[in-house]
């Protein structure tokens, strides 16, 4: 027969052998979806603490800290004890007659009150657990928050990057881009290789049946997004799933951008020079085959994605692209200049709709730069066939209306970096010439010295032979 203690060691085995199978699941996820606890120096400067989980982890924390040091006349905390199968009944009969008054919690109406609801957020919970346990592949990324969180939207708000939808503290929208309406019309151009005859019903319906069997982010960008993107997509340079840790951090407690996907120039179409001195701008990985000056993006998400998850990685990636276009479009200028117009564009892809956005910078009122999404238009690409050949339209010309800018903008910079090399140089020379000349002048000085000496002996010379011939003449 069994012992009690027997039985007790096989049901730990069964426990730790499930924990440890739960725990070595990977994420399905970007590195970027782990949930990882943030350090102390990322809360403290947010000028709005969002209410989420988080949040709440973070002051459970700090007031645990506070209790482990409490002060002279506090009372002790009490010793946590270990719960009885006697307390398991009671907690048990509580539940089962519905559990304790909660309608006069805030967010009650939100709280889960069958079972299948619980049980269902319990498998969630188990979900994210599973998920924040995952390695990072950077250590130094650890502490620093993802892209898709709530409390990057505050840290991307107090660094001056505002999202779609932000309001003003007056109360008004954020200023759109000068050329919003020049970029609307670029988006809304026919592209005959989306014509009916072309791009035919069977191929829309073949399109709807990817976009539902993409049960993951990954199978979206492999089997839906290229239909969007078209044959063409490989004249362009494109690459995703790359950090861009080579640029200049927007906050110290932000992890770095990364993209679905991105568009930019191959490295060697940018002068070297311009690539030195803006490489924390423009130059987002070490790899040399890697794009650079990056400035349209892509964020998909699959049937079941959040679409405000992809709506804040695009505000990222934009903030990036914009940031880098403005540096380009500024290069060999002593100050920033604003134009007011956006270059960078963004496209997220969740449940079906492609949204469209850009971002554009300004100047601040202290000084500084801000930067802004604006919304340009949405579509519903699995609606019917002319509401996916105008969203596939919109995103093979933001694609290449993209490129036209950033080639303009590399241009004008080689041209820059070349002007300035001939300006080195021809002052290199100059400077020579100079030190040539006066080199030849004193040289010449010198000579000319010599010369008069050698002249003035010479005349001494004849005249005291002139002298001497007189005399013997007299005396003769």
């Amino acid at each position: 027969m069994v012992s009690q203690e027997q039985l007790h060691r096989r049901k730990r085995s069964r426990y730790d052998s499930f924990t440890a199978d739960e725990q070595q699941q990977p994420s399905a996820k970007r590195s970027k979806t782990s949930r990882s606890r943030y350090s102390a120096q990322f809360w403290d400067p947010l000028s709005k603490v969002p209410l989420t989980r988080r949040a709440l982890q973070e002051f459970d924390r700090r007031t645990k800290l506070g209790q482990s040091t409490p002060a002279v006349g506090a009372k002790k905390a009490p010793a946590p004890r270990r719960l009885l199968r006697s307390g398991t009944r009671r907690l048990k009969n509580l539940a089962k007659n519905g559990g304790p008054d909660l309608s006069k919690l805030r967010g009650y109406a939100d709280t889960p009150t069958s079972n299948a609801a619980m049980s269902q957020s319990s498998s969630q919970q188990s979900k994210r657990k599973r998920a924040s346990s995952t390695p990072k592949s950077r250590t130094s990324d650890k502490t620093k928050t993802t892209t898709y969180s709530a409390e990057l939207v505050q840290k991307a708000i107090d660094n001056g990057v505002y999202p779609k939808g932000y309001r003003m503290e007056d109360g008004k929208r954020p200023p759109n881009p000068d050329n919003i309406v020049e970029i609307r019309d670029i988006l809304i151009r026919h592209r005959p290789s989306l014509s009916p005859s072309r791009f035919s019903e069977n191929a829309f319906e073949e399109f709807q049946d990817s976009n539902e069997r993409a049960t993951s982010e990954g199978v979206a960008m492999a089997q839906v997004i290229p239909t969007i993107t078209g044959l063409k997509e490989k004249q362009f340079y494109s690459a995703g799933n790359i950090p861009f840790y080579r640029l200049a951090e927007l906050d110290p407690e932000l992890s770095a951008p990364n993209p679905a996907k991105y568009y930019g120039a191959p490295p060697k179409q940018i002068h070297k020079r311009v690539r030195g001195e803006l490489d924390q701008y423009i130059i987002p990985s070490n790899a040399t085959n890697r794009p650079v000056a990056p400035n349209f993006f892509l964020e998909g998400n699959s049937a079941s994605g959040k679409p405000h998850v992809a709506q804040r990685q695009a505000m990222y990636d934009g903030w990036a692209g914009a940031r880098g276009m403005h540096h380009l479009q500024n290069y060999g200028s002593s100050s920033l200049m604003y134009d007011s117009n956006a270059y960078t564009m963004e496209a997220t892809y969740s449940d079906g709709q492609l949204k469209m956005y850009a971002t554009h910078p300004r100047e601040s009122a202290s000084g500084g730069t801000e930067y802004y999404m604006t919304q340009l238009e949405t579509y519903a690409m699995t609606g019917n066939a002319n509401s996916f050949r105008g969203g596939a339209a919109a995103y093979r010309n933001a694609r290449e209306w993209t490129q036209r800018q950033r080639d303009l903008f590399i241009a004008d910079a080689n041209a820059t970096a070349l002007r300035m090399s001939t300006e080195r140089v021809a002052s290199v020379s100059q400077t020579e010439s100079h030190a040539e000349a006066s080199s030849t002048v004193a040289e010449g000085s010198f000579s000319s010295e010599t010369s008069a000496d050698e002249l003035a002996l010479d005349s001494q010379s004849t005249t005291k032979k002139q002298r001497a011939s007189t005399e013997i003449l007299l005396s003769g």
